[in-house]
């Protein structure tokens, strides 16, 4: 061969060798899956996107290397492609393998072998370990999230929203965004043998701060794109939403869609408020939540339960009014087993909620799963536990029912094994007690008698801390031993932490007081009973949801018993949050000569629309608030002081301070 034809071959062989290489990298670049998505006991769904044009595809399931259900499919240009498998009539606790075929040419195109596989459900309710991973705000980047998950051997892996970015409602765009995302080689390597749902968030499902009044048109095609992309048992009403469950025996778990539905509708129970969850969703939620047998189940979304404390409103303390009306369903219906998940915030937390449900409610935020972190959302929350600001975050749920007492363990991980925090919940701990004894026990009680500790079912969490020499005076009570406050000494006892539901509607206090002076007639001088804190600390944050104190009044022969509150002022307009409100003084004029060097007791109730005080048997006012609201939030308490702890302190005595989450009649003298 002369040089010239010799230069032609190889000009000519080496373009055959780019367009080859540009034909597989085209078709790579096409495929995504195959997939496993939702699998119950006996059914399993399976997606497969073999290319960008259509083909008749058949999922043929094997048991023991023998075929035993085969299904057949299409992806069609409408679906961009996706052929979805639904497979019924499998058995429960059975392992089986999968294989697709070109129906028209009878070419393999995915292999029936161990990467190919699933396992069905196991539908007891003890005697078994189910595991489940959850992740959320991941980006399209290598990830070690996804190849540490396999080697847990998961029995479920939850993506909870900004599951990709997306951020946009341009449908070529969103479909172009999940095949990258299902693309990245070690989560196709999970997906295709681990069961891999899901729900979305605000970036999946168009925009930052998304929901459904801002996004009413472009949601329909990030939603058509999300069912796309994902094999679900369930996709919300079947025409809007995502919302759906599974059901894994030990554990069942409830991906909520807080998105779709949300500033569309008035809310199913508070008219006056825009909906979150839609009418349909919350129907659906309560009649699946009371249904379920599961031991453990899980409320998630891919929001928090809680106030993000930012500018945005897509967070649950937004629509406080469904959040809550969902925890008084469980706890008034006594429904065992429930924590909460959340993710967003790019901040990995564990709250607990005491009490909240009958039980402690635990509240577990996974964020990120990439490695751009927010500290500015690591805020200040009294039910805060504990929190990590760094990246490469997972979260994962054990439902262990081999042991006598059923436990669920949580382990915040991150790649390479590493294990953040563990917290292990016996079943026995999300059980309520009986609704009479709840009904009839304070939330919190500092008798005084002879330390400082709380008496309640939280215990601890609330003991009190003496300030300035605060102390402990035997036999001093009106029945034992008495806190002993000089207003000299600025003296105070300090209790750090919340012990009332978020954003109560409903309480009352009370306490015995003995004072030794009172406020000065013709001055400004100030005696606190007590006043909530901002965050726990003494501080001069304005939070006063509880605040009790006398000041003179006109007559020098009366003392003015003076309330405040801080409750949460409903959104004004669609799209806005609610904000803290300070509302008062409401006076109460009382003789002097009646509270001084006495034994008195006093009743303060609050309902959301009024505050009533009662001393000594007596009703002596009931004060309407110009804005009815709940109570906003606070994070702790001082007792014979003010906010700020020294200032305005009482003088004198006091002992038997309760708290009721509820409102009490008080006892007539």
């Amino acid at each position: 061969m002369n040089t010239h034809r010799l230069r032609q071959f190889l000009i000519i062989y080496s373009l055959g060798l780019v367009t080859i290489a540009c034909h597989s990298t085209s078709r790579a670049n096409e495929v995504v899956g195959p997939l496993v998505g939702s699998v119950d006991s006996t059914s399993a769904q399976l997606l497969y996107r073999p290319s960008a044009s259509e083909q008749p595809l058949q999922l043929s399931v094997l048991l023991d290397g023998k075929v035993v259900e085969q299904v057949t499919s299409t992806g069609g240009e409408d679906d961009d492609f996706v052929a979805k498998f639904s497979v019924a009539n499998l058995h429960p606790n059975t392992h089986y393998h999968y294989r697709i075929d070109n129906a028209e040419t009878q070419e393999t195109l995915i292999t029936a072998d161990e990467t190919h596989s699933f396992h069905t459900a196991n539908l007891a309710r003890n005697a078994q370990s189910v595991s489940v991973g959850f992740v959320s705000c991941v980006d399209i980047e290598p990830n070690g999230i996804w190849k540490e998950m396999q080697s847990l051997d998961l029995d479920m892996v939850c993506l909870m929203g900004d599951t990709p970015y997306i951020d946009t409602t341009d449908l070529a765009k969103v479909r172009s965004r999940h095949r990258k995302f299902l693309q990245m080689p070690d989560l196709a390597e999970l997906s295709a043998n681990t069961p891999t749902v899901g729900t979305w968030d605000d970036h999946d499902f168009g925009r930052n701060n998304g929901n459904g009044r801002n996004l009413m048109d472009g949601k329909i095609d990030t939603r058509r794109g999300f069912v796309n992309y994902r094999a679900h048992s369930q996709f919300g009403t079947g025409m809007e939403g995502v919302y759906h469950h599974a059901d894994l025996g030990m554990i069942e778990v409830f991906f909520l869609d807080p998105r779709y539905f949300s500033q569309t509708e008035p809310s199913p129970v508070d008219a006056s408020q825009p909906t979150c969850f839609g009418s349909e969703q919350w129907e659906w939620l309560l009649a699946e939540l009371r249904d379920s047998k599961a031991p453990f189940k899980v409320l998630a979304l891919g929001a928090i339960w809680e106030d993000k404390k930012n500018k945005e409103t897509d967070d649950m303390f937004t629509y406080w009014y469904e959040r809550d009306a969902i925890f008084d369903v469980i706890k008034n219906e006594n429904i065992d087993g429930v924590v909460l998940l959340g993710g967003d915030i790019h901040v990995a937390r564990h709250l607990v909620h005491p009490q909240r449900v009958g039980y402690d409610l635990h509240d577990f935020v996974i964020s990120p799963g990439h490695k751009r972190t927010i500290t500015e959302l690591d805020v200040y929350h009294p039910s805060l536990e504990w929190s990590l600001v760094e990246g490469w975050q997972f979260l994962t749920l054990k439902a262990d029912g081999t042991h006598d007492v059923p436990t669920l363990t949580a382990e915040f991980r991150q790649p390479d094994g590493i294990v953040n925090r563990k917290v292990e919940l016996p079943l026995t701990s999300l059980k309520a007690n009986d609704q009479a004894d709840r009904n009839l026990s304070p939330r919190a009680h500092w008798s005084f008698d002879t330390d400082l500790k709380n008496e309640s079912v939280l215990g601890r969490r609330i003991d009190g801390v003496a300030n300035n020499g605060a102390k402990i005076e035997a036999g001093a009570g009106d029945n034992g031993g008495a806190l002993k406050l000089d207003r000299s000494r600025q003296q105070y006892v300090q209790v750090p932490r919340s012990f009332l539901d978020d954003n109560s509607t409903h309480h009352t206090v009370s306490l015995s007081f003995k004072p030794t002076s009172l406020p000065t007639h013709g001055t400004s001088e100030r005696h606190f009973l007590f006043e909530s804190t901002a965050e726990g600390d003494v501080s001069a944050k304005s939070a006063w949801h509880l605040s009790l104190g006398m000041r003179s009044s006109e007559s020098p022969d009366q003392i003015n018993m003076q309330l405040y509150t801080h409750t949460l002022q409903p959104a004004s307009k669609p799209e806005a949050a609610p904000e803290a409100k300070s509302q008062g003084g409401f006076d109460t004029l009382i003789d002097r000569a009646s509270l001084l060097d006495h034994w008195n007791k006093i009743f303060v109730t609050f309902d959301g629309e009024a505050l009533t005080l009662t001393l000594n048997g007596k009703q002596l006012a009931k004060h309407q608030l110009p804005v009815p609201g709940p109570a906003s939030e606070f994070g702790g308490l001082v007792i014979g002081g003010h906010r700020e702890g020294t200032g305005r302190n009482f003088d004198g005595w006091i002992n038997n301070v309760s708290v009721w989450q509820g409102e009490l009649t008080p006892p007539a003298k």
